[in-house]
């Protein structure tokens, strides 16, 4: 990534990298941000896919199985791609990635016969690695696109490139569903929003066919330099605090419908009210992000989902709203404080690497949230089972939290560096 000091480095042709940028909401930034927004939205219509699998009366075990399988595959090659394209230029693998992506969503109403398992499997298996690269590419162009001193605000209102499509799909799908023929029609009609993401690498082709790291450093960076960035960040704690918040929001996101089924509730009144009311927090309160004691707001946030996630589950009906606006505010608050931590806390060489292994994490969520999921449900405890798994994977956040407090106070009492 282009280096944050105010002196470019020089590639071995003498071509320097641009210098950082001075305003967050560049022309790069803004066509990153429309390009993600539109390919996350072939992961946010996923909401219906378990209540799909449970009409084809696949068993809970398989169920867990299939929506964990696409992020096994972002795991693994997510740390292939992190390393190989450290040292080249990233727009050829998201166009491929993109076409793939599209070509997946495309197949969905084709799949079906005896084998109908195998190869959803294999949709989700080749979609997975897709989204391992294009998601890597996009982090890595990500960072050198956000000015020094602007990480959470970036990261919040980056973070809108999920989010979006999580309140605008669920809620469009519900009313298309029945006029499209089903899930899987749906699942293709997303497909055709990778034209403008493949129109809008054009102007983004410069900025991608830039190498992370000059040419010199190639030789310098072996395996091993990248354990020791990654392991002596002093972030364990803060990645643990990641992959368990993110636990919950994936339990919520793939259980939800199943949830509202039993409760009454509608399931996309969940996605356009949390997902405006982050909206409204990042946008309203971007510029006071940076500010807030980290430490301290993502442990009340923690708390505050705690409470959600078991209101949402065994609450009453009134309720549902104002829990989903109150857990809205959490994630809102939570997710970019989260990041901003890994940011500030790596070094300038560094902070791509770790931003992958916070993503990382991310992808562990997605692994083991299905199969957590799965597992309550093949138990018998259902739907509010579930939830009740969603509180306490957030209570273990807040605890992650907690730990890494304690332990940033113990350095800084012998007076050594936290990065």
């Amino acid at each position: 990534m282009p280096p944050l000091a105010a002196s470019p480095a020089q590639t071995p042709e003498g071509t320097a990298f641009p210098d950082p940028p001075q305003t967050l909401l560049s022309r790069d930034f803004v066509l990153l941000f429309c390009m993600t927004m539109c390919c996350n939205s072939f992961v946010a219509v996923f909401y219906c896919f378990e209540q799909w699998l449970e009409g084809l009366s696949v068993s809970p075990n398989w169920r867990g199985v299939l929506l964990s399988s696409m992020f096994v595959m972002v795991l693994i090659f997510r740390q292939v791609a992190s390393v190989v394209l450290l040292r080249r230029g990233k727009l050829l693998p998201m166009g491929i990635a993109i076409i793939i992506s599209s070509g997946v969503m495309l197949a969905y109403p084709y799949v079906g016969g005896s084998h109908i398992i195998e190869l959803i499997l294999l949709l989700r298996v080749v979609q997975g690695i897709a989204l391992a690269f294009f998601s890597c590419c996009t982090v890595s162009v990500l960072v050198s696109c956000i000015p020094k001193g602007q990480s959470a605000r970036g990261f919040a209102i980056f973070s809108l490139t999920l989010l979006l499509p999580y309140s605008i799909i669920p809620a469009v799908g519900e009313q298309i569903l029945a006029l499209l023929g089903g899930e899987p029609h749906l699942f293709a009609f997303t497909a055709l929003l990778g034209i403008p993401s493949l129109l809008m690498l054009v102007p983004l082709a410069p900025r991608l066919r830039k190498p992370e790291m000059a040419q010199e450093a190639e030789g310098g960076m072996s395996g091993r330099e990248l354990w020791h960035a990654v392991s002596h960040s002093g972030l364990f704690f803060v990645y643990m605090a990641c992959m368990t918040f993110s636990i919950m929001t994936v339990l919520a996101i793939f259980f939800m419908k199943g949830l509202c089924s039993i409760t009454g509730a509608h399931p996309a009144w969940f996605f356009s009210t949390y997902t405006l009311t982050i909206i409204l927090v990042r946008l309203v309160g971007s510029h006071r992000l940076d500010t807030l004691p980290r430490h301290r707001i993502t442990i009340l946030c923690s708390i505050l989902l705690v409470c959600c996630m078991l209101g949402l589950a065994w609450g009453p009906l009134w309720a549902f709203i104002p829990l989903t606006f109150l857990y809205g505010l959490g994630l809102g608050l939570l997710y970019p404080l989260l990041a901003a931590m890994v940011y500030d806390r790596s070094t300038p060489t560094t902070r791509s690497i770790n931003s992958n292994v916070m993503m990382a994490t991310f992808d562990s969520s997605g692994i083991f949230a299905p199969i957590i999921g799965g597992l309550v449900m093949y138990e018998g405890f259902g739907y509010r089972g579930v939830f009740v798994a969603t509180a306490v994977s957030i209570g273990l956040c807040g605890l992650s939290m907690v730990a890494d407090k304690l332990r940033v106070a113990h350095w800084q009492r012998q007076g050594r560096h936290i990065a």
